[in-house]
């Protein structure tokens, strides 16, 4: 039973036992009969007026702690005959407007910031104080190449599957780190938290910066072949004309006193060559010509890379061999910088191997692929991180070369790729694009 309807019951049963008192004892008495009838009469408008004053502004604000209870903060109290009381309501009213301000202020802004994630072109992975990963956006799901937030949603990066998860858990609050991975793409990640309740949450920030850095690189680096050439071309040439006026005075003055000095002046001249050479290879990188795309059958072009690097692998015991589809496929790209591509390729496989061997070349259908593989000694998890970065190389005598060339000839022709040892075999697949005008 709600208090006011305790408190009117209280008030009309004193005022009944008042006037059954006066009735009962003094219904022969005028005068004290009527005196206790007023008194009853008194108590009723004294409880009027106390319920006015004191009951029904209780009332009121009884009714308005509901409201706040229930969230609703579009409702106000209406004023009563009560100066105290209405101060009272006056003050729930302006404070229920000020919660409902600033409660529509914060949905306002949660709203933008679900549009701003949403929409944002960096990739989004918030996660909560267990380290679980509670929402990705639409861009982080296309960087991490997930179809569907289910597959990691409620998960921890350990218990995660996908490429960059070992990289991404192992990140610290304030971490700015740039992650590479098997198909060559670099991001960029960042780790921070915002404020939710009083509580750190924290999130992190993943952008790929692979086509930036690519730019960078190739920008510094063509400075410094241009550099290079123009100062070794111009050493080269006056100290290989040098040489060839030395060596033929010394021919021709018939003396043997010149004998140990000519092959010491013959190796110069050599070095000097190979110096030129090398001007010349790096040079090549930095003038590689947009390609020409033509229509070419991939299982031919397998064939005529298979026929130019065949011998060389009979000679070093390396059986090489073909696995192509049934169905011929066509793909749009320059056939002569495809085939150095390729070429290039098995080379370095070949080189690896050194020795007894085994290289394949498979083409496959869907997706639009070709793969090399080999069984040489693999690649390591710190060359795995440095691989088509310029003038990186494992190789003793490497100059760091092929592998720009394949990076910058990939590129220009929208290809994915990658560089990886799986299963005892080094793999290098190469992804056609199907969107390639002629």
């Amino acid at each position: 039973m709600k208090s006011k309807w305790i408190f009117w019951t209280i008030a009309a049963f004193i005022a009944c036992i008042s006037s059954g008192i006066g009735f009962v004892l003094f219904r022969n008495e005028p005068i004290p009969f009527w005196v206790i009838q007023c008194i009853a009469i008194l108590s009723l408008l004294l409880a009027t007026f106390i319920y006015h004053k004191l009951v029904k502004p209780y009332h009121i604000l009884l009714s308005g702690m509901q409201l706040l209870k229930d969230q609703d903060f579009s409702t106000h109290l209406r004023l009563v005959k009560n100066k105290d009381a209405n101060e009272l309501i006056g003050i729930f009213n302006r404070m229920i407007s000020q919660l409902r301000s600033e409660r529509l202020a914060v949905r306002e802004k949660n709203q933008f910031l679900d549009l701003l994630i949403h929409a944002s072109p960096q990739g989004i992975i918030i996660l909560n104080f267990d380290k679980q990963i509670v929402e990705v956006n639409p861009s982080g799901l296309k960087l991490l190449n997930i179809s569907d937030i289910s597959e990691i949603k409620g998960k921890t990066f350990n218990d995660s599957t996908f490429e960059l998860a070992p990289a991404l858990g192992q990140l610290k609050q304030g971490d700015d780190v740039m992650v590479r991975n098997s198909v060559n793409k670099v991001y960029r990640c960042i780790r921070s938290s915002f404020i939710d309740q009083g509580f750190n949450h924290p999130f992190i920030l993943i952008e790929e910066i692979t086509h930036e850095l690519l730019k960078i690189e190739k920008d510094s680096y063509e400075r410094i072949i241009r550099m290079m050439s123009h100062e070794v071309n111009n050493s080269v040439g006056a100290i290989g004309s040098t040489l060839n006026v030395v060596a033929d005075i010394f021919k021709q003055d018939g003396s043997n006193k010149w004998e140990y000095v000519l092959p010491a002046i013959e190796a110069s001249f050599d070095r000097c060559g190979h110096l030129a050479s090398f001007i010349s290879n790096l040079a090549q990188v930095i003038r590689i010509p947009e390609p020409t795309f033509s229509l070419i059958s991939l299982n031919e072009q397998a064939r005529s890379v298979y026929s130019l690097t065949s011998i060389e692998c009979r000679q070093r015991n390396i059986e090489l061999s073909l696995s192509l589809t049934d169905n011929d496929q066509y793909i749009h790209v320059d056939g002569i910088q495809f085939e150095l591509v390729l070429v290039n390729i098995i080379k370095n496989a070949y080189e690896a191997i050194g020795e007894n061997g085994r290289i394949k070349i498979s083409t496959r259908h869907s997706p639009l692929s070709i793969i090399i593989e080999d069984n040489g000694p693999g690649i390591s998890e710190e060359a795995k991180q440095k691989l088509f970065t310029p003038f990186f190389t494992t190789k003793s005598s490497g100059q760091g070369i092929g592998l720009m060339f394949v990076r910058e000839v990939l590129t220009n022709h929208r290809c994915r790729f990658s560089l990886s040892t799986e299963e005892g075999y080094t793999r290098f697949k190469i992804f056609f694009p199907t969107d390639i005008d002629n």
